[in-house]
């Protein structure tokens, strides 16, 4: 899961905070850094700034490193080479859930995939990835 997409779920969980409210508690003018994070495709945010958002929402700095690092652009690239050559691919979702199959298909906000030993297409939210392989 990206930086992004975790932000926007450490913001839902801390009661829907806006990035203007982060913003001015962590000494910012204005929300548009964490603005850019949040819809950027690629590893974003200055050090600076993902050390303050950390603390701000009182989790360890190393996990936010970590989601920086998993770009929606680095998921996407590993879906379309596991299409390309009909190769399947694991993901690890937020739920604990580990699933792995070809993939069908994949747009900005899912990715279809035939599971396993499943007949049916499962369709996978891509914010509920965490990690993939």
């Amino acid at each position: 899961m990206s930086l992004g997409d975790h932000l926007r779920f450490l913001r839902a969980m801390k009661g829907g905070v806006g990035t203007a409210t982060i913003a001015r508690a962590i000494g910012l003018e204005r929300p548009w850094p964490i603005n850019e994070i949040e819809v950027r495709y690629r590893e974003t945010g200055a050090d600076e700034l993902v050390g303050r958002l950390a603390e701000y929402l009182s989790r360890p700095v190393e996990e936010l490193f970590w989601h920086r690092e998993r770009s929606r652009t680095m998921l996407t690239r590993h879906i379309q080479h596991a299409l390309q050559h009909a190769q399947p691919i694991v993901l690890h979702l937020r739920s604990g859930e580990t699933l792995s199959g070809l993939p069908a298909w994949w747009d900005l906000g899912s990715i279809g995939l035939v599971v396993e030993g499943e007949a049916q297409l499962t369709v996978v939210q891509r914010h509920a990835v965490i990690d993939w392989g």
